[in-house]
C-alpha cells in the first residue's frame, strides 16, 4: 500500500456518524471479494490494536481484509491487517521510519474524503490516503468493474480525477 504522510483526523470524527456501505472489490480470479464491515469499523479496530490517526486504508483485493495505516500515540507507523467480514484485527507490526513526518490535520476528514471521491465516482471505495501534498487519493472501483482514481482536496472536499498518472490506460485499469 501507498504510504502517505499525512493525518486523517482524530479517530473519533472519523467514526462519527458510521457507515452503513458493504464495499465489494473483484479478485485478479474474478471471484468477489465482499467486505460486509466499512471503513469505519476497519478504522476504529484498527485504532483498537494501535491506538493513534488513521492515515490511509486500502481493501486488499485477494483476501478480503481491509490493510490500515496508523500514526501511532508511541510516534511510530503501524501496518493494521482488519478482517474485512468480521471486524477482527489479524496482524499488526510497526516501524519507526526516521524518514517519515509525523501528519498534519487536514481541515477535510477521511470520512468526508471517501465520501466525496464515491460522489464524484460511484462504486466501491477500495483506497484512501493522504499523499504528501496533503490532499487525498482515493482509488474507486466502478460496478462496470473499472477502476478509479481521485484526487480529493483536503481543504474543500472537491474530488476530481486523478490526471497525474504515468500511464492514461491507470484511470480506468481493470486490474
Amino acid at each position: 500500500m501507498k504510504r502517505k504522510l499525512v493525518i486523517a483526523t482524530a479517530v473519533t470524527a472519523l467514526l462519527i456518524g458510521g457507515g452503513t456501505a458493504t464495499a465489494f472489490a473483484t479478485s485478479d480470479d474474478d471471484k468477489p471479494a465482499t467486505s460486509t464491515i466499512t471503513l469505519e469499523e476497519a478504522t476504529k479496530a484498527a485504532t483498537g490494536s494501535a491506538p493513534g490517526t488513521v492515515t490511509g486504508a486500502e481493501l486488499d483485493d485477494d483476501r478480503p481484509t481491509w490493510e490500515v495505516d496508523v500514526y501511532g500515540k508511541d510516534a511510530k507507523w503501524h501496518d493494521v491487517d482488519v478482517d474485512a467480514k468480521t471486524a477482527k484485527v489479524q496482524d499488526t507490526h510497526s516501524e519507526d521510519d526516521a524518514d517519515d513526518r509525523a501528519p498534519r490535520s487536514p481541515k477535510v476528514t477521511l470520512k468526508e474524503a471517501a465520501a466525496a471521491a464515491l460522489k464524484a465516482q460511484p462504486g466501491t471505495l477500495t483506497s484512501i490516503d493522504l499523499d504528501d501534498d496533503g490532499g487525498w487519493e482515493a482509488e474507486v472501483r466502478s460496478k462496470d468493474g473499472k477502476h478509479h482514481e481521485l484526487n480529493v482536496d483536503a481543504r474543500t472536499a472537491k474530488a476530481t480525477a486523478d490526471r497525474d498518472t504515468d500511464d492514461a490506460d491507470d484511470a480506468t485499469d481493470t486490474d
